[in-house]
């Protein structure tokens, strides 16, 4: 699905948490959220993960430690979503909540939508329309004017990220046998043990950052080579196939690092 109106349009409506992670109280969402959005136009699906903060009826977050995208259109996957805007990564979300019924406003990389929905007990669900899309990949589908995508979204709240997961991992100095444990803080930032052996990296190194939802986003030095990682915690395999493992994309490339299975 082109996230970028979709998915887009899905946080919208999402309207969820941040900071820590944190229940939701009456007449405010907050903590770590992952909206499933899939649209009936392309069938693909994006993943929003968001650590939203609430003041009152209003939520919100922003930036790359509060908002992240991944969508797996087509059984390919794209990080920042398959239509992120001028400013990749930069994505932010703010939401209004009245009685169960949610207005969301979303930014994903410089495409704004908005939409609504409704949350019953800490799980939001919506149908979204978007029309006058920028994104590309809304242009030339077969029934729909250029620029239209809807569908449906689903959000709830996800526990911390934490736990050792091993396998390999295509590395820039080459593919190694990795294991990471990850340990989330009570602000979400996150620290990651890595240790690595085969090829050129033999060692432990650590790798610091935040866990914003299911997503592992995290930076360290491997050898003294800058190493940004990108991962999705799938914990029911849904989109893997094995639950509880960890997608791994290099940040820097948008490539799949591989696969890591918990231990």
């Amino acid at each position: 699905m082109r996230f970028c109106s979709a998915g887009a349009a899905v946080l919208l409506f999402s309207t969820l948490s941040c900071g820590g992670h944190s229940s939701l109280t009456p007449a405010t969402v907050s903590g770590p959220y992952e909206f499933v959005v899939t649209s009936n136009v392309t069938g693909g699906v994006t993943l929003v993960e968001t650590n939203l903060s609430a003041s009152g009826n209003q939520s919100s977050a922003s930036g790359p430690s509060q908002v992240q995208i991944l969508t797996l259109e087509k059984k390919i996957w794209y990080v920042n979503g398959v239509c992120p805007g001028n400013t990749p990564g930069q994505n932010g979300v703010s939401s209004s909540l009245s009685g169960n019924n949610v207005t969301v406003t979303f930014n994903e990389g410089g495409n704004q939508f908005s939409g609504t929905g409704s949350m019953t007990g800490t799980t939001i669900n919506g149908n979204y329309l978007v029309t006058d899309s920028p994104c590309p990949n809304l242009n030339g589908l077969s029934g729909y004017p250029p620029g239209t995508d809807q569908g449906g979204f689903v959000g709830n709240i996800v526990p911390p990220l934490a736990g050792t997961f091993s396998g390999s991992l295509n590395l820039p100095d080459g593919t190694d046998n990795a294991s990471l444990t990850l340990t989330e803080n009570s602000d979400t930032t996150l620290s990651v043990s890595a240790q690595l052996t085969g090829g050129l990296d033999n060692g432990t190194f650590t790798f610091t950052g935040y866990a914003v939802g299911n997503v592992m986003f995290v930076s360290g030095a491997v050898n003294g080579q800058q190493l940004d990682l990108f991962g999705y915690y799938d914990r029911t395999g849904a989109y893997t196939g094995m639950p509880g493992s960890i997608l791994v994309f290099n940040y820097d490339t948008f490539t799949s690092a591989g696969l890591l299975l918990a231990q």
